[in-house]
């Protein structure tokens, strides 16, 4: 059984992962594209402002941000392999390695920020949202939900599945199953509606008509549900995210994380429960015939 980390070696690799994560050309790749995609929505005003605009963060620091967690997990595993007799835990370098994600999530957060300023300065037609009993708060709520959660469970998702399953190619392949997904529940089809919010990446409001019989397709829906209580499931998904890669160290002390990873499950369910039951009870639809995608 390995031994106990201490903090000074945790603060150590935790401020060496968050710079090789800074450093990754992914990452920058990913950044720079959404920095031009931003200063775009200001120059360019399609009616929405930046009601729809969680699409930059989610994909360009999200999903990206999946393969450069993986890239580092390995980074981090051939270094243990080459010093020969390991010195630190495994458990120790994955923790190390989800701190890096405060990269990401400062990212997204400046991204956030420029949405809600552009929110103001130049807000959306009556025909997008907010309309009716789709508030402005119900909107932040999605747009953080949609844009910063996903800039840490990209990540945090390439954490987990790089512990467990390190062959190259599977994260790419994880990544492209993610947009797949994500394209077929993003609320498009009518049926999905109910309890599409299982999948930690969907809209929630939008021109949605894929499944609607051609009637009003470019009106606006805003669909059912909670999204502040859809918050805390992502967050516990993120969390759940960490606590198994961590349980992939056989060698460290497995009892102490047994009862987090139940409750933080128990968490997640309480919270899926409570999106699917508080917030909208059905689905609005905006009157205004609305901006089409």
């Amino acid at each position: 059984m390995s031994t106990t980390l201490t903090p000074p070696v945790l603060a150590t690799l935790a401020r060496r992962e968050i710079r090789h994560y800074a450093t990754s050309w992914l990452f920058l790749t990913g950044v720079a594209v959404a920095l031009a995609s931003t200063v775009q929505s200001f120059l360019v005003d399609d009616g929405t402002s930046s009601t729809m605009t969680m699409i930059v963060p989610a994909a360009l620091i999200g999903v990206v941000g999946l393969l450069v967690m993986a890239g580092l997990v390995r980074r981090s595993d051939r270094a243990a392999a080459a010093a020969g007799a390991v010195a630190v835990p495994e458990r120790t370098r994955t923790l190390a390695l989800a701190a890096a994600v405060v990269v990401p999530l400062a990212t997204a957060l400046l991204w956030f920020a420029a949405a809600l300023v552009l929110l103001a300065v130049q807000p959306p037609s009556a025909a997008a949202v907010p309309f009716g009993p789709v508030s402005t708060a119900h909107v932040v709520v999605v747009m953080a939900a949609l844009g910063v959660v996903p800039a840490v469970g990209g990540p945090l998702l390439g954490l987990v599945v790089t512990r467990w399953l390190p062959q190259r190619g599977v994260t790419a392949i994880t990544a492209v199953a993610v947009v797949l997904v994500t394209i077929l529940l993003q609320g498009n089809f009518e049926a999905t509606w109910r309890w599409h919010v299982v999948w930690p990446w969907v809209y929630w409001y939008g021109p949605l008509s894929w499944g609607d019989a051609g009637s009003g397709a470019s009106s606006w829906v805003a669909l059912p549900g909670s999204p502040a209580a859809w918050v805390v499931y992502q967050l516990a998904l993120c969390a759940l995210c960490v606590l198994v890669a961590m349980w992939h160290d056989a060698e460290s002390d497995r009892s102490r994380l047994r009862p987090l990873l139940v409750g933080t499950l128990a968490l997640a369910v309480v919270a899926l429960v409570a999106t699917m039951t508080l917030g909208l009870p059905d689905a609005v639809r905006n009157p205004l015939p609305g901006p089409s995608f």
